[in-house]
């Protein structure tokens, strides 16, 4: 066979390998109705979630986590870590005097990937969860609740979005019950073998 004809075959497996790999993803069923667009951030988002895992505007914050699935983990991922924020927040956070580019909803590491899922109030209801301190200095999942009237007296109803990202590692992170967003950003560095992220948008009416 000559040289020519076997780089032929080489590129030829490698197109029907990449061909048929799959990507990453994540996925909830706690989402529904068509997309919305960040009132700020201009994100499009998948669905809107449920109220069930959200809060009021002017009520009590809601600890209880949306479920969700992931499929397609890169070969080689030991665990898996998240984030999930909230970047149409920033004019709020502004208007309270805090500059922020987006507002810290959920943080957690060293997921097992074979899980498949972290099921509904994962937050609450698994131990073996490691979690890290959301925007408003509380270990775990803090539901959207975005005002209702911004800015105030306006009675503009505003979307946002919010970024759930999904991080396939190398390794654990070894990170303490507690961690901060910058310490999870330093011990995933060179470790993040893929990413996968969904958009979910909520308003309060």
């Amino acid at each position: 066979m000559s040289m020519r004809r076997r780089i032929g075959w080489i590129l030829l497996l490698v197109a029907a390998s990449s061909a048929g790999a799959a990507d990453f993803t994540v996925t909830t069923p706690a989402i529904a109705g068509p997309p919305e667009i960040g009132f700020d951030s201009g994100l499009s988002s998948a669905g809107r979630l449920d109220a069930a895992y959200a809060a009021k505007a002017d009520g009590p914050g809601n600890p209880t986590s949306f479920p969700f699935t992931w499929s397609n983990v890169p070969p080689g991922t030991k665990a898996l870590a998240l984030i999930l924020d909230d970047p149409d927040a920033r004019l709020v956070l502004a208007s309270h005097g805090i500059t922020a580019p987006s507002f810290l909803h959920w943080l957690a590491t060293d997921i097992d990937p074979a899980l498949g899922r972290l099921p509904a109030n994962a937050s609450a209801a698994l131990p073996s969860l490691v979690q890290g301190k959301n925007g408003g200095g509380q270990i775990g999942y803090r539901g959207p609740q975005p005002p209702a009237d911004f800015p105030p007296n306006t009675g503009k109803r505003l979307i946002h979005v919010y970024r759930l990202a999904l991080y396939a590692l190398s390794s654990p992170t070894g990170l303490p019950r507690g961690f901060t967003l910058e310490e999870l950003r330093a011990a995933i560095k060179g470790k993040v073998l893929g990413e996968a992220r969904l958009n979910i948008s909520y308003s309060n009416d």
